[in-house]
C-alpha cells in the first residue's frame, strides 16, 4: 500500500489539470493512468477548445463575457432537452465560464499553442472557439509539467475499486493488485462510457452494441461504475447522442454527397442535424468527398473512419467508385470549389461556414470519398457534484473523499453540443478539483 495526499484516476484533459493544479498546491499526487501515455480522447481529438473573454478573442475583434457564454450553453441545454430529460448544473457552467480564460492563459504557460481562431459555427453567438496546433500537446505539455510538479504517474494502472474507511473514499485499487490510499481524497477522471456497451445499453435499451463511437476502447466507464458503487448519483446517462462519424478537421475540406452528388445538408452543422439529413437519403446512404491535398495532411483522421474511403483520379472516375451521379458530383464539385475560391464565409447553399485552408477547393487528384456512418458521440452521462467537484448521492449530500471532473461529471456535458466545451470544460473543472482536494 502507498499513500498519497491525492489520488488521480485517469491521465485525459481533466485528471492531467487536477494533479497538476493539486501538486502546485503542495499535496502529494499520484496519477493512475489505464493507457501508455497521457491525454485520453483529446491526444486523439480535433482538438477544438472554447473559451469566453480570453486574449485571442481581443486580438480577433471579438466581444464576449461569460455570461453570454452561459447563455450559448443554456440554449444548448434548451434545444436537446426535450429529447433528453437533461440536467443542467448552471452554477457549474458558470464556473467553467468564468474561469475559462485562465485556463487559456495556463495552457499557454504550458507551452500549448493554438494556431487557429475559428470562425462560429451556427451553436455559438460569437467567436469563442480555437484550434490546438498539434493535439499530441495534451501529451507532450502536460507530462514534463506533471513531473517537474512532482506527481508519480504511474502508466498501464487500471483502477478497478474504491475503497472506504467507513467513513469516506479513501483510496483506490488497481489491475496490478496495488493499493494507493488517498489521504485528502480521490478524483475521478477516467472518461467515458461509450466503450461499454453494457452501460450504454442499460440507459439505452434500443442502442446496438456494435455501433462505432467516437473515443478510445478504454471509455468503459470505470470512474462511473466505482462512483456508482459507493452511492454516486449520476445524471443524464441517456444523453448518448448519435453523429455521423468524422473528425471535424477533415469536414472543414469536405463536402457531403448523395447519391445524386448533391450537397444535402450543412456539413459543419450541429451534430443531430447531420444525423436527421443522412437519414433522409435512400438507405441512408451518402459521402463525404475530399481531396488528395486533405488525405495526406489529415491521414490519421481519414483512417479513423469506420468506413475505408476510396478514390478516383477526376469527379467521374470518384463517382463510378462509390456508385453516385457523375454530373452531378462534378457539377457540384465545381460549385463548391467557385465558393470557396470566392472568400466568402459561407457557403450560399446551405450557409455553411467555410475555415478550411488554404482556400483552393476541392482539386488535387485523386479524388477521395469515405461514406457516412451514424456512431455514438460522447455521451454526457456522469456524477452530480458541488462546486467543489465533490460527488454527491441521491440526497444531494457528498461524498466524503470522493471528487469527480472531465467525463465523469454530468452538469455540463450535456452542452458539448456548441463545439470546444468538453475538453476546455474538463481542463478548467480539473484545476478547480485539484486546488479544492490539496486544501483539505
Amino acid at each position: 500500500m502507498e499513500t498519497f495526499d491525492v489520488v488521480v484516476v485517469g491521465g485525459g484533459p481533466g485528471g492531467a489539470a487536477a494533479a497538476l493544479a493539486a501538486a502546485r498546491d503542495g499535496a502529494s499526487v499520484v496519477l493512475l493512468e489505464a493507457d501508455n501515455q497521457l491525454g485520453g480522447n483529446a491526444a486523439r481529438s480535433t482538438g477544438y477548445l472554447a473559451f469566453a473573454d480570453f486574449e485571442m478573442q481581443a486580438d480577433n475583434g471579438a466581444n464576449d463575457t461569460p455570461e453570454g457564454f452561459l447563455a450559448d450553453m443554456q440554449a444548448e441545454i434548451d434545444r436537446q432537452k426535450h429529447r433528453y430529460g437533461l440536467i443542467f448544473d448552471e452554477d457549474l457552467a458558470r464556473r467553467y465560464a468564468e474561469e475559462s480564460a485562465a485556463t487559456y492563459r495556463e495552457l499557454i504557460e504550458l507551452g500549448f499553442r493554438f494556431d487557429r481562431f475559428l470562425p462560429r459555427p451556427v451553436q455559438h453567438t460569437v467567436d469563442r472557439m480555437v484550434s490546438v496546433a498539434d493535439t499530441t500537446m495534451f501529451t507532450t505539455c502536460f507530462e514534463p509539467a506533471l513531473v517537474d510538479a512532482g506527481v508519480d504517474i504511474r502508466y498501464k494502472s487500471r483502477a478497478i475499486r474504491l475503497r472506504s474507511d467507513g467513513e469516506r473514499v479513501s483510496g483506490v485499487d488497481t489491475d496490478t493488485r496495488r493499493r494507493f490510499e488517498a489521504a485528502n481524497g480521490v478524483i475521478l477522471a477516467a472518461g467515458g462510457y461509450q466503450a461499454n456497451s453494457d452501460l450504454r445499453t442499460r440507459f439505452q435499451p434500443e442502442a446496438k452494441a456494435t455501433t462505432p463511437y467516437l473515443g478510445t476502447e478504454l471509455c468503459r466507464g470505470d470512474g462511473h461504475l466505482m462512483g456508482l458503487a459507493v452511492g454516486g448519483d449520476l445524471i443524464n446517462m441517456t444523453m448518448i447522442p448519435p453523429l455521423v462519424m468524422v473528425g471535424s478537421a477533415l469536414v472543414e475540406d469536405a463536402i457531403a454527397v448523395n447519391r445524386s452528388g448533391l450537397r444535402f445538408h450543412d456539413e459543419a452543422g450541429p451534430y443531430d442535424d447531420r444525423v436527421a439529413a443522412l437519414e433522409t437519403q435512400p438507405d441512408q446512404q451518402a459521402w463525404y468527398v475530399f481531396d488528395d491535398r486533405v488525405a495526406q495532411a489529415k491521414a490519421q483522421l481519414v483512417d479513423e473512419m469506420p468506413e475505408p474511403a476510396v478514390s478516383g483520379t477526376d469527379p467521374a472516375g470518384l463517382a463510378a467508385a462509390i456508385g453516385c451521379d457523375a454530373n452531378g458530383l462534378s457539377q457540384t464539385l465545381g460549385r463548391w470549389n467557385h465558393t470557396v475560391v470566392s472568400g466568402t464565409e459561407r457557403d450560399p447553399e446551405f450557409g455553411r461556414v467555410i475555415f478550411g485552408q488554404p482556400r483552393t477547393g476541392i482539386v488535387e487528384p485523386p479524388l477521395w470519398a469515405a461514406p457516412m456512418v451514424v456512431g455514438i458521440n460522447f455521451p454526457a452521462g456522469g456524477f452530480r457534484v458541488n462546486a467543489d467537484m465533490q460527488v454527491l448521492d441521491v440526497f444531494g449530500d457528498p461524498i466524503p473523499g470522493l471528487f469527480a471532473v472531465g467525463d465523469c461529471v454530468g452538469g455540463v456535458s450535456p452542452a458539448i453540443g456548441l463545439g470546444g466545451v468538453k475538453i476546455t470544460a474538463a481542463l478548467t473543472l480539473g484545476r478547480i478539483a485539484g486546488r479544492v482536494v490539496a486544501g483539505r
